[in-house]
């Protein structure tokens, strides 16, 4: 207990941490957060996938900062329980076991690859093999027997080994066509399996925020609504992360908000995802959907954040495609035309959050910070980039950062990947060059062994992936400057706020082509408003405002302006956008 309130019992400063998508990756989190830890309490804590579990992870230690044996010691000994035991944490369902042993052997490196791939299917599917041998092996049994000679031996021996061929393929295409979508495309539910006696990396993951949080199994889940209560002094807790809508084809930040009943989850399909005493806490604390037939499936409406366990945020956002089966949710389509047809509950798969944002460095932006948004990015290992230069980096300058490298492409299959990464990371990529964002991500070089998909990592590169984020931790402690940081974001605001006004000033006299401009548009329409219509007095305040904002513009526009100065490079946009 002392040593907890010496290192991490008094933090000096506050700060905002976002963590990246990478799968295994993720072993690199638990030492940076420690590390940043006995300097700053964490006030906003976000990330997508990996790092969404690294997310829910911090948030528990810091609810739990001053809890003898919880906190952040207990994130720090996350390295001692994932390196020898990474791979049991990931238990396919008992059908698709095969195709997991087939993915692990194609892991593998060297030329035994494709033989241990082979072999995994062969014994995977051992009786189809068996079946698809049986013609051949009769034919050469037939042949020596009657002595018929080496031509019907050798005939017997191709028909074996066309019929093993034929059968597997057939259990493959099986498996991938009917057994991994009845497992919601995914190898692992995530808890524990029949065959097992460890646990599954839900099952591990849930147990672990409680811990930290300075609870037990025995009680409640850690929820949002725990993490926003202020308590005993202990500041509210912010965390947010993403999830992708498969069916709908959209991110959504997690938790919902409080107004959203649109989904309901089906008890049955989340007692498949999710630990018993998880489904305990949900069953119990959700509401039932009212219209339930008796006898039919269980909807119980999704938690709202006061109630949303952390685990359920975590596994929405970790849904990691064909490894991890994605969380289904149900809700009603309003767009069909039929009154009856938009009754029905429609399923809709939550997928893994990296498909939309895998780096939301967005998260807990504003425009003029008081507190740093600390950001760790896993970046690729490159060796003409990387050789010589250390594992983990920090940018050092006001330059540093701003191109993004150029990746090369190996084959068809690297530029199919290229097409995926491109469609769905530009965003983040291009956010991560700005200034004041760039200058507070520590970046992580990771080699093609190392984290992502390697689920058969030995324990000696984990724990180099352990020391990697314990520097980037340290890093962002040690090296980071606020003030400098600071000043940056204030110019960028102040340029884009003042070419903001600028088109308020134009768009709102009219213009030289006739059209009408928005003080007459204002004048005109407001009061006759027929949707969103505002009373008399909020109409004229805004109106008002509206035309205090052009002349602001206007008066904005007097030499010098702010954008003709030395300003950060690139520039940026000040714009609507959704939220999800």
């Amino acid at each position: 207990m002392a040593d907890q309130v010496s290192r991490y019992g008094k933090p000096e400063k506050t700060c905002d941490i976002v963590m990246k998508g990478g799968i295994t990756s993720g072993v690199v989190y638990p030492l940076a957060l420690a590390a940043l830890a006995e300097k700053y309490r964490f006030s906003n804590i976000g990330g997508t996938s990996a790092g969404a579990i690294a997310a829910a992870a911090a948030a528990a230690a810091e609810y739990g900062r001053h809890t003898p044996g919880g906190g952040f010691d207990r994130l720090a000994k996350i390295p001692n329980e994932v390196g020898p035991g990474l791979l049991s944490m990931f238990q396919p369902a008992p059908p698709l076991k095969p195709l997991f042993n087939i993915f692990i052997a194609a892991l593998k490196s060297g030329s035994g690859r494709r033989f241990a791939m082979i072999w995994s299917a062969i014994r995977g599917y051992w009786l189809s093999a068996l079946f698809g041998l049986a013609p051949g092996v009769a034919v050469v049994a037939a042949a020596w027997w009657y002595g018929n000679g080496i031509g019907f031996m050798a005939f017997g021996a191709l028909l074996a080994f066309i019929g093993l061929v034929v059968v597997i393929v057939r259990r493959l295409l099986r498996a991938a066509q009917v057994e991994l979508p009845a497992s919601d495309f995914g190898l692992c539910p995530g808890i524990s399996q029949p065959y097992s006696s460890s646990e599954g990396f839900t099952d591990w993951l849930a147990r672990l925020i409680n811990e930290a949080a300075g609870r037990t199994t025995t009680d409640e889940p850690l929820t949002f609504g725990d993490l926003s209560a202020k308590h005993d002094g202990r500041p509210a807790i912010r965390l947010a992360m993403v999830t992708t809508s498969l069916m709908e084809q959209r991110p959504y930040t997690l938790p919902f908000p409080e107004s959203d009943h649109r989904f309901v989850f089906a008890k049955s399909e989340w007692a498949r995802i999710f630990p018993r005493w998880i489904m305990e806490f949900l069953t119990r604390k959700c509401t039932p959907l009212e219209e339930q037939a008796e006898g039919s499936v269980e909807y119980y409406y999704f938690p709202d954040p006061t109630r949303l366990p952390l685990i359920v945020g975590a596994r929405m956002s970790l849904s990691f495609p064909f490894l991890i089966s994605a969380v289904p949710l149900w809700r009603r389509d309003f767009t069909l035309v039929d009154a009856a047809e938009q009754q029905k509950l429609r399923r809709c798969l939550f997928s893994d959050g990296g498909l939309s944002s895998n780096f939301p460095i967005h998260f807990f932006d504003r425009l003029l910070p008081n507190n740093p948004t600390f950001a760790i990015s896993l970046d690729d290992y490159y060796e003409k980039r990387s050789q010589g230069r250390p594992p983990v980096w920090l940018p050092k300058s006001a330059r540093s950062g701003i191109l993004l490298p150029v990746q090369p492409i190996d084959g068809l299959s690297g530029f199919a990947m290229r097409l995926v990464m491109s469609a769905k990371d530009w965003q983040d990529n291009m956010q991560s060059t700005l200034p004041g964002y760039r200058e507070r991500i520590a970046h992580v070089v990771l080699k093609p062994e190392q984290g992502g998909l390697n689920l058969t990592m030995d324990e000696a590169t984990i724990r180099q992936l352990v020391q990697f984020g314990e520097q980037a931790g340290e890093k962002l402690r040690d090296e980071f400057d606020l003030d400098a940081h600071r000043w940056r974001r204030f110019l960028v605001a102040m340029a884009r706020m003042e070419e903001t006004l600028d088109d308020v000033e134009q768009a709102h006299q009219d213009l030289p082509d006739g059209s009408e401009g928005f003080a007459r548009f204002l004048a005109r329409y407001g009061a006759v408003a027929t949707s969103y219509k505002q009373d008399p007095p909020r109409l004229a305040e805004m109106i008002k405002r509206a035309a205090e904002l052009a002349a602001c513009g206007e008066n904005w526009r007097a030499k010098p302006t702010i954008r003709e100065g030395t300003l950060p490079k690139p520039g940026a946009n000040l714009r609507i956008t959704p939220k999800y």
